[in-house]
């Protein structure tokens, strides 16, 4: 019986300590993606797109930006890009412009994006320059950039971008810069 107990309390222990880590490395993450009121510069890439036109930050002076990193094989990345360009077309005359980052070959993309039907402009990150200069941890990850470059939001893991929460938050901070 004190045997099973002790066995009992060392998992209990265990299992509380592996909640501890995960909990921590959590609210790493979260805090991470807050932005408590100070704002990082977003960092400049140099990408091409679909037609071989070299692309930065720079390419798009005075916008809003919505990068969203993504790749052919993940599941959850193809599902947002249809929300993403419908995203695009509610919001393009507030100043925000969508680019896909693919996290793939340009062979890999093209007959994606045709089969699919999206208009989404798309770069390439092949060698995951972009990828690594955003410290991205996992995809889908998005990130808005404000007018002045600075990185407003970070979102981790898939998003519903259709739905109204997410669609009037979006609004309200386009209207507010």
């Amino acid at each position: 019986m004190k045997m099973l107990r002790r066995c009992l309390i060392s998992l209990l222990l265990g299992g509380l300590y592996v909640s501890s880590v995960i909990a921590a490395e959590t609210a790493v993450t979260r805090s991470d993606s807050q932005h408590a009121g100070e704002l990082k510069t977003a960092p400049d890439f140099l990408l091409s797109d679909l037609e071989g036109h070299s692309k930065s930050l720079n390419s798009y002076p005075g916008q809003w930006l919505l990068l969203h990193f993504w790749s052919t094989l993940c599941e959850p990345c193809r599902e947002e890009l249809p929300a993403l360009s419908t995203l695009r077309e509610k919001f393009k005359d507030q100043g925000l412009v969508v680019i896909a980052i693919a996290e793939d070959s340009k062979q890999a993309v093209v007959p994606f994006m045709k089969s699919s039907g999206l208009t989404l402009p798309v770069l390439i990150d092949q060698y995951g320059s972009a990828l690594r200069a955003y410290q991205i941890k996992g995809l889908p990850t998005s990130y808005l950039i404000n007018r002045t470059r600075q990185i407003e939001e970070i979102i981790e893991g898939p998003k519903d971008w259709k739905s109204p929460t997410v669609v009037h938050a979006l609004e309200k901070t386009l209207s507010r810069r």
